[in-house]
């Protein structure tokens, strides 16, 4: 009998299954779950803590009402006036003071961040709820003028650029949208930007040699939404995709730890860095790499998903600081993979969320 032919292969190698459905609604109900645990029911509303019977300070109720906003949440329309009303007077009630002295607008027990960067966190909490700020903010006069931002941000120490990137977000970032911001201060903000932009990586600064591997991305992340918010053209999006999925471990995420716990928790604020990057210049340079995005996404995506279902438990136990990169993370989930992480409602990111950058509205001057 003669032996039958074996069909030829197909040239096309088959498509990789699609992982099911990650139902990011769970986790919105965990989130909930989670902030509703940390809440001062004897204090005024919006009083979190950062774990059951800690005291309440102020990055928790900060985080809680931008968290609770990157997935979903509208708090001028979920609470009333009154409890909103609450909760910026107590976000305020951590405004400085100096006995007597001269005020800045700075806010105390920042979890070891800069003035500027807890200028940030609160201008995103009170716009959210339609609070402003205790006092009127002086940490910006150092580069307020057209001719101070260039040797403002000389001074930074580009080596650290993650660190010192904080103090451009929210310091320069914000005063964007100050009232007090002019067009010629901006045009002279996005000159040196341009002009000390490494044309290799994507990154932040030219010519400067960073403290690790993880300083171009994690500073980067914290000057492009100055050009998304104010609708400029980033010129290097190419390379920036290049960079950050080179950047990506073996494993999937970004982060390279540095002890037992960052190993085990895998959402850190570098992953949310390296998936807004992606978001942002995909939407500047559609047709680039789409293919090595949607794979990386995913690779992370399957991280993301074996860490949520083991140890989701140990996440709670983190301060509501290290959940809202959580929240975020899984934000920049759903928007690069949005049939893979899906809910009936949009999350949102720290970064691109506009929400959160309302100083006009929220400064006092």
């Amino acid at each position: 009998m003669p032996v039958k032919p074996r069909p030829k292969k197909s040239a096309v190698a088959p498509r990789a299954k699609r992982p099911h459905a990650f139902p990011l609604a769970t986790v919105r109900a965990d989130l909930l779950d989670y902030c509703e645990r940390l809440r001062d029911r004897d204090g005024p509303h919006g009083a979190y803590r950062m774990a059951v019977r800690a005291r309440c300070d102020l990055y928790s109720s900060c985080d809680v009402a931008i968290l609770r906003t990157v997935i979903g949440e509208n708090l001028k329309k979920s609470l009333g006036g009154g409890a909103r009303a609450e909760w910026s007077n107590h976000i305020n009630s951590f405004a400085a003071h100096d006995f007597g002295g001269p005020r800045d607008g700075s806010y105390v027990d920042t979890l070891g961040h800069s003035p500027l960067h807890a200028n940030g966190m609160v201008i995103g909490a009170l716009g959210v709820l339609g609070g402003r700020q205790a006092q009127p903010v002086r940490l910006y006069d150092s580069f307020a003028g057209p001719g101070q931002v260039g040797p403002w941000l000389e001074s930074l120490d580009w080596s650290g650029a993650w660190r010192s990137s904080h103090l451009f977000w929210g310091g320069v970032h914000c005063f964007s949208f100050s009232a007090r911001a002019t067009t010629d201060w901006l045009a002279a903000t996005f000159s040196w930007l341009e002009a000390n932009l490494d044309a290799q990586s994507g990154w932040w600064r030219a010519g400067v040699a960073y403290d690790d591997r993880h300083q171009g991305l994690g500073g980067a992340v914290h000057l492009l939404p100055l050009y998304e918010h104010h609708g400029k053209i980033f010129p290097l999006p190419e390379r920036v995709i290049d960079s950050v999925l080179a950047l990506q471990l073996p494993r999937g995420s970004w982060l390279e730890p540095r002890n037992a716990s960052e190993n085990r928790h895998v959402m850190h604020y570098l992953e949310l860095d390296a998936l807004y990057a992606l978001v942002l210049m995909r939407r500047f340079a559609p047709d680039y790499r789409a293919g090595d995005i949607a794979t990386a996404a995913r690779r992370y995506g399957r991280l993301v998903r074996d860490y949520y279902g083991k140890q989701a438990r140990e996440l709670y136990r983190l301060h509501p600081h290290m959940v809202l990169a959580a929240a975020g993370t899984f934000g920049g989930l759903h928007q690069l993979l949005p049939d893979e992480f899906v809910d009936a409602v949009a999350w949102s990111d720290i970064f691109s969320d506009r929400r959160f950058y309302l100083t006009r509205e929220v400064e006092r001057l």
